[in-house]
């Protein structure tokens, strides 16, 4: 079972902005000229929440260091990235900052159609793994996952690898997106009822006319 989330008004005391003034290398772009990057993976974030241009992610350990935050739209107008660092460990649910100039315009969008991705690692240009679940707002529970991703595979079918025996792998095929605006990303595969304390990685298997490899999404532990 994940880590209780005690009680919301414990929560609430230690989601505050965690390291003030720690944002660096903030850019965004918000346009009507649609605008797509060929990364494959656009978001890994929480269901069950209440959406709120508020980032929040969940550390299962402590940490201590740099995350590299990716933010995308599903229809492609918006785009922003940034390093944010902690200097002090951090452990669960941690809000960090976002210093967005269009919160109004993001506010418009629906659950699931603004990207949230998180990786604790120094090097932003990297994309090879220690991934961090993230929301929008505080998540009501922590068993319901959303994975974004932008694929020109016929059929993708994602498979959360849990530690030693903890519990059962879970597999699910990946929709098409709830959102008619499908261009930064198109399919979110929904992982229900999970422990996130114990998830290990997630693996995206492939398949179009020939079989393409598959993608490994490696977990923060």
């Amino acid at each position: 079972m994940i880590k209780h989330l005690l009680t919301l008004a414990m929560f609430t005391a230690n989601v505050g902005i965690a390291q003030a003034n720690q944002v660096s290398g903030f850019t965004e772009s918000y346009s009507e000229t649609v605008k797509v990057s060929g990364q494959f993976l656009k978001g890994l974030q929480f269901t069950d929440v209440d959406y709120q241009v508020a980032p929040h992610i969940y550390f299962p350990s402590p940490y201590e260091g740099a995350v590299c935050v990716f933010v995308s739209s599903a229809d492609g107008r918006y785009k922003s990235q940034y390093q944010y660092n902690f200097t002090e460990s951090v452990d669960g649910l941690v809000r960090i900052e976002f210093p967005t100039q269009y919160i109004d315009e993001l506010e418009e969008f629906a659950p699931g159609e603004l990207g949230l991705l998180v990786a604790a690692q120094a090097d932003c240009n990297a994309t090879n793994g220690n991934y961090v679940v993230g929301a929008w707002g505080i998540p009501k529970s922590m068993n319901n996952i959303a994975v974004f991703l932008r694929s020109n595979a016929r059929r993708d079918v994602a498979t959360l690898i849990n530690t030693g025996n903890e519990a059962p792998n879970k597999s699910v095929k990946c929709q098409d997106l709830r959102s008619n605006y499908r261009v930064s990303y198109d399919k979110e595969c929904l992982l229900q009822n999970i422990n996130t304390d114990s998830a290990m990685r997630i693996v995206i298997k492939r398949r179009n006319l020939r079989a393409i490899p598959d993608e490994v999404v490696e977990l923060f532990r």
